[in-house]
């Protein structure tokens, strides 16, 4: 078994050649980084287990930053708190806020800082960053009269991110916006039609100037640096579920986890929780992530099983190269 898993998690290599994998981001890539530093601290754990979270992760499976990873790195994106080279956290913003329990995009880079991660030339990074800034506009709109939203702090962190992991020795990038904010359950069950109208809004100005920016970096520094829609390719699931392996009729206003019994199978939803999608629409992501980046098919469910194994055998070791870094919590 050992060997095989070893074949399993050696398998792959990269079509591009890309050595390694980073993650930077929010809960939709987190590898249980929340989770532990939730825990250090003995607060409540915002992925259980007990409620049918995957090993940190807020869905009931592995994340699409998992599913390239195996394409990359032949594993999972090892959460940098267990030894990995995801420094992802649930909540975060890409811009920093005064008081925020999770690191923004600049704070993940100086959790970097601190590993003993380097990038070499053929490091790919993964960003997924910016829908907890379009949720906190959100709601500032609902709930201040006359406010205006606007992402000027977020796209100045995003350019001064870029900037950063480039002077630190990145080249390869992928950054995949975000998700349509105004159709996830916990913003389409208050029943306010012009709200989820908004959301949806500010999501797609925010996804079309992450775009933008990302295009600019490239010209600018001569790096590989793309842009993943997905915006867009949210649209395009829903269009052709098939294509994706996933049911022809999606359940898209249910959380998985408000339907009894369904969890943690969750067939046919496209939301595991109230914000976040299922496995299965993460697998759905991370094949279009490995088909934009030229890498392998994403692994089939018994592929990952196998792997499961791997990344419990090699779990001891990662986290003995772990260097221990410190994380407010508020």
């Amino acid at each position: 078994m050992i060997a095989a898993t070893a074949l399993i998690l050696a398998a792959p290599a990269s079509a591009q050649g890309y050595s390694n994998l980073f993650v930077f981001g929010d809960s939709l890539v987190d590898g249980g980084n929340a989770q532990k530093f939730r825990r250090d601290v003995r607060g409540a754990d915002p992925a259980p287990t007990a409620a049918g979270y995957f090993r940190g992760r807020f869905s009931n499976g592995f994340t699409f930053a998992d599913y390239v990873g195996r394409a990359v790195d032949g594993g999972p994106a090892v959460a940098s708190e267990y030894g990995g080279r995801n420094y992802s956290v649930g909540g975060a913003q890409a811009r920093e806020v005064i008081g925020d329990a999770s690191p923004s995009f600049a704070e993940q880079i100086a959790l970097y800082d601190a590993s003993a991660n380097v990038f070499d030339s053929r490091s790919l990074v993964l960003i997924t960053l910016g829908g907890n800034d379009v949720r906190s506009e959100l709601e500032r709109v609902a709930t201040i009269p006359g406010y205006r939203p606007g992402f000027d702090a977020t796209l100045g962190a995003m350019t001064d991110g870029l900037a950063s992991l480039y002077a630190r020795g990145a080249r390869n990038f992928i950054v995949t916006g975000l998700p349509d904010i105004g159709q996830i359950p916990v913003v389409t069950q208050l029943g306010l039609p012009t709200l989820s109208a908004i959301g949806t809004g500010l999501s797609f100005n925010l996804n079309m100037a992450f775009e933008g920016l990302v295009g600019s970096f490239a010209a600018a520094t001569g790096s590989n640096a793309r842009f993943f829609d997905l915006f867009d390719f949210q649209r395009t699931i829903y269009a052709d579920p098939a294509r994706y392996g996933l049911p022809t009729m999606l359940d898209t206003g249910r959380a998985c986890l408000q339907a009894p019994g369904a969890a943690p199978a969750c067939d046919g939803f496209v939301y595991f929780d109230t914000i976040h999608p299922t496995t299965q629409i993460h697998r759905a992501i991370g094949r279009g992530l490995t088909d934009q980046l030229g890498l392998a098919a994403v692994p089939e469910p018994m592929t990952w099983a196998m792997m499961i194994v791997g990344v419990a055998l090699t779990g001891g070791a990662l986290r003995h190269r772990r260097r221990r870094t410190t994380v407010a919590f508020g």
